[in-house]
Parts: C-alpha cells; sequence; structure tokens
C-alpha cells in the first residue's frame, strides 16, 4: 500500500506539470488565435488543432503503451510536449498563424499520454478503490489549474509578443515531468500476464450497454465542455468586450471547478455509486447552460463556467471508473485507445464548431447545442438500466 500511495503521488505531481498545455490552451490559445488568424471564424481553430493532436495520438499511445511500456512513452511524450511549447512560443513572435497551430497540435499529443496516466492508476489499485485512484490523481491537475493561468499571465509581457512569454514558460515544465516520471515505479500493462487469456472480440465489448455508457458520457463530458469552453473567452472579451483579466479569471474559475471537486467525487461514487453520480453530472451541466442563457455578465460567466466544470469532473471520474469495472485488465487494455479516441474527437469537433456557432447562431443557442449532448448520456442511462447491469449503481471490485 505505501508503494501505490507513493506512485500516485509521483504520478500526480507529474500529471500536474504535464497538465500545463492543457491549461494554457484552453486559457490563452482562442486569444492568440483571435490576434494571428486571418478571419475572426479561425480564431478557436488553434484550440481545435490541439484537441486534434490528441484525438490522432490516443490509438498510437494506446498501442505503444501496451508495446513499450508506460515510462518511455510517458517520458518521451514529455520532452515532445516541450518541443511544441518552443515551436508555439516562436511562431507567436513571428506572427505564424499556422506555425501557432502546429504547436497547439504537438502539445496536443502530449496531452493524449497525460490522458493515459489515469489508466495506469487503474493497474495497481484494488477495484473498489479505482474511483478515489482517479480523483485523487486529478488533484494534480487541480494544483495545475491554479497555478498555470496565474503563470501565463505573469509571463504574458516577458517576450515582446503578448503571451509569447507564457508559452515560452512551458518547457520547463514538461522537464520536470519528465524527471518525476523516471521514479514512477510503471512497468509494462502485460508483463504479470504469463497465461494465454480468452478476451471476447472487440465488437463484443463494444456490445455491452455498460461499455457503452462509459465511453458516452467520456465524450459528452469533453464534448459539452469543450463547446462552452472554447466559446466562453470569445464571447466575453471579443464580442461583450469584457477585459482579458476577467476572460482569464473567469476561465481559471472553470478549471478550478473541474478539480476541485476530485477532492471527494471519487468518495461519493464509492457511496452512491457511478449511475447516481453520472444522473448529477447530466443535471449539473444542464444548469450550467441555463446560467449561461441567462445573461452575459462576468458573474453569470463565471457561474457557468464553473458549473460547467463540476459536471464535467461528475460524468468523467464516473465514467473512467465504469470502464475500469466494467471489464477485466486485458479488456481494458483494448479499450482504453478507443475511448479517448471518441472522446478527444467528440472534443475536437466541438471546439472547431465554437467559433461558426458563434459568429453564426450566437452565445444563447451555441449553449443550447451542448444542452443536445446531454440527452445522448441520458439514453445510454435509460438503456444501460434496462439492460440490468448492476454495476452502474454500486461499484464492484475486478
Amino acid at each position: 500500500m505505501p508503494k501505490q500511495r507513493l506512485a500516485l503521488f509521483n504520478l500526480a505531481f507529474a500529471q500536474c506539470f504535464g497538465s500545463a498545455a492543457q491549461i494554457t490552451m484552453a486559457t490563452l490559445s482562442a486569444l492568440v488565435g483571435a490576434a494571428l488568424a486571418p478571419a475572426p471564424k479561425l480564431a478557436t481553430l488553434p484550440v481545435t488543432i490541439g484537441i486534434l493532436g490528441i484525438a490522432l495520438a490516443t490509438l498510437p499511445v494506446a498501442s505503444m503503451c501496451r508495446r513499450y511500456g508506460r515510462r518511455p512513452v510517458f517520458i518521451g511524450a514529455a520532452l515532445w510536449g516541450a518541443l511544441g511549447a518552443t515551436l508555439a512560443t516562436v511562431a507567436i513572435l513571428r506572427s505564424s498563424f499556422a506555425g501557432f497551430c502546429f504547436g497547439c497540435f504537438v502539445m496536443g499529443n502530449n496531452i493524449a499520454v497525460v490522458a493515459q496516466y489515469r489508466f495506469a492508476v487503474a493497474e495497481f489499485v484494488p477495484g473498489a478503490r479505482i474511483s478515489r485512484a482517479v480523483a485523487g490523481l486529478m488533484l494534480g491537475t487541480l494544483l495545475a489549474a491554479a497555478a498555470t493561468p496565474w503563470i501565463a499571465m505573469r509571463t504574458r509581457n516577458l517576450l515582446p509578443a503578448e503571451f509569447a512569454g507564457s508559452y515560452a514558460a512551458l518547457p520547463l515544465l514538461y522537464l520536470t515531468a519528465a524527471v518525476i516520471l523516471l521514479f514512477v515505479p510503471l512497468g509494462r500493462p502485460h508483463d504479470d500476464t504469463t497465461q494465454p487469456v480468452r478476451i471476447p472480440s472487440l465488437r463484443g465489448i463494444l456490445a455491452r450497454p455498460a461499455i457503452q455508457l462509459a465511453i458516452v458520457s467520456a465524450a459528452v463530458s469533453y464534448g459539452a465542455m469543450s463547446l462552452i469552453m472554447t466559446a466562453t473567452p470569445i464571447s466575453m472579451h471579443v464580442m461583450d468586450h469584457h477585459s482579458v483579466e476577467a476572460t482569464a479569471g473567469v476561465i481559471r474559475s472553470h478549471l478550478l471547478a473541474m478539480f476541485i471537486p476530485s477532492l471527494f467525487s471519487g468518495w461519493l461514487i464509492a457511496r452512491m455509486g457511478i449511475g447516481r453520480m453520472l444522473w448529477l453530472g447530466v443535471l449539473v451541466n444542464a444548469g450550467c447552460v441555463m446560467l449561461s442563457v441567462s445573461g452575459q455578465e462576468v458573474w453569470q460567466y463565471r457561474s457557468a463556467m464553473i458549473a460547467l466544470g463540476i459536471g464535467w469532473n461528475l460524468l468523467f471520474v464516473a465514467g473512467t471508473t465504469l470502464l475500469a469495472t466494467a471489464c477485466n485488465r486485458d479488456e481494458v487494455l483494448r479499450i482504453q485507445g478507443i475511448n479517448d479516441f471518441m472522446m478527444f474527437a467528440t472534443m475536437a469537433t466541438a471546439s472547431l464548431s465554437a467559433g461558426a456557432l458563434l459568429d453564426g447562431i450566437g452565445w444563447v443557442w451555441t449553449n443550447l447545442v451542448a444542452l443536445g449532448l446531454l440527452v445522448l448520456v441520458v439514453i445510454a442511462l435509460l438503456r444501460t438500466r434496462r439492460s440490468g447491469y448492476c454495476s452502474v449503481n454500486p461499484v464492484p471490485g475486478k
């Protein structure tokens, strides 16, 4: 148990530093894109390209982890992310929109690897503790959410072009993550598999209602969050003329709200069950939409984004726990890449749509589109309940 706790502690710190790119992209990339883009509709393209970089890396990353083990993949990705941040910095200094998009794409590749940390945690804790372990890991991202926007704003004018200094600070964080990962006991996922195991076909695994619910929950949590979060800086700063500081503050509140619930969401899942937590996540996300359409003052933006963050956490942690407990370890190794691909592909589509929707139908209707995504989770929940899959209520052991 002490070794498990130490591994979780180190991995949480690595996640803290490795999440810096995701936090920075969420906070600044739309603003940098608005300054560099040749057309207003392309302002959110760097965010979308970054998310596309995540989505396209998910399947190769899962394959490499199975083949080479997690440690070399995790460390190599941190170094790759440092290169991406450097490219983004140079692109801002040279006013290169295409170069900035490419830098975001490379940093997105690293985020796909950071997303695998939660599956690494699930491999060395008992099944009944997975929800708390995943939530504990996310506390590292909570620390990043608290510190990274502050660092980004403090360093934004260190170089001649605004926000270039913010990206120039990221390579140091990536390198720190790489050093920490040297001390995390990450072996090959299949090291303890000495006997051949009969594993159902991928089609058979995906046909299970519980697996479908887990994937839909993860995809919708990221899709709804990405759509609203990507649109918020543009709506606030560009359309409603709120200050950069106010906009960054709202995004920071959202990021904190995404991860502060990790202090108790794992415990709540263990006590209340996965199904109830998923229903609660849907309701909180719906509350975000209602707040968003009520007005466009700073407090309304902030309240909506806080609700969005909490709703995302509940759906994501519960969905991850369901995926890890609804199938055995060998099945998880096959399905985790597909789960993350669907999750980040939905996120990329939502992010790409955000700018066009905001420009075409406005802030209110853009939020109502996110409300429509939540219906998919409701349908999956009802279908899983009809199938009689009991693990949606209690959290079983593996």
